[in-house]
């Protein structure tokens, strides 16, 4: 078990996990996507895979293809509705509610802008105050570029090795948390090297002391 002083989530796939949402959600972006570069849906989903292979992630992959990303994010956040796909989880809720509770700080680490990560959070019941700190793509280059857990860090008051990092995603997420010396934990998959894995963000206690 370890002692921390503050908690780091993402969100996409580690609050929540919904096949609906994900195809629903990849599809919109290659529709948005075509749209903002004047050609056809398939024809963006088939650049944007390309382009992912080198950036591993959505956020830097539209950038790199000349794309605005908080132009992106807010066009795509007026498209989707993931209160369709997304069910409400009351048991996050109180997870987060008893890290308050425990003098725990809680962040929040998206690679998604502030406007869609609203939403989500909105139809999975929790709120943007739920957190002390929300970062988004809005606010610091995305994931896996440091800058947004250094801002994190700065946010919250706290060093790195007294933060625990939650993520779904070993390579683009929490494989850089640990370069930087926080404490990391995988959840849903086992690949990767975190300091725990866990099979649902509510199992946190079980690290926690």
């Amino acid at each position: 078990m370890v002692e921390v002083d503050a908690v780091v989530f993402d969100v996409d796939g580690t609050m929540y996990r919904s096949r609906r949402y994900e195809a629903h959600l990849r599809e919109s972006i290659h529709r948005v996507l075509g749209e903002l570069l004047g050609i056809d849906y398939l024809r963006a989903a088939e650049k944007l895979k390309a382009v992912k292979k080198k950036t591993k992630t959505v956020s830097l992959s539209v950038e790199m293809m000349g794309v605005d990303r908080r132009r992106f994010y807010d066009l795509l956040a007026e498209r989707i509705d993931p209160s369709k796909y997304i069910k409400p989880r009351p048991e996050v809720k109180k997870l987060l509610q008893e890290l308050k509770k425990a003098g725990i700080k809680i962040g929040c680490h998206t690679n998604s802008g502030r406007s869609l990560f609203l939403k989500v959070s909105e139809a999975l019941g929790i709120h943007a105050s739920d957190f002390d700190v929300v970062v988004t793509s809005d606010d610091a280059p995305p994931k896996p570029l440091k800058d947004g857990y250094i801002l994190l860090s700065k946010l919250l008051g706290t060093p790195f090795n007294r933060i625990l990092y939650v993520g779904d995603r070993w390579e683009v997420e929490v494989k850089p948390a640990k370069e930087l010396g926080m404490i990391t934990v995988l959840v849903h998959s086992r690949n990767g090297e975190p300091d725990f894995y866990l099979s649902d963000i509510t199992e946190l206690f079980k690290i926690i002391k």
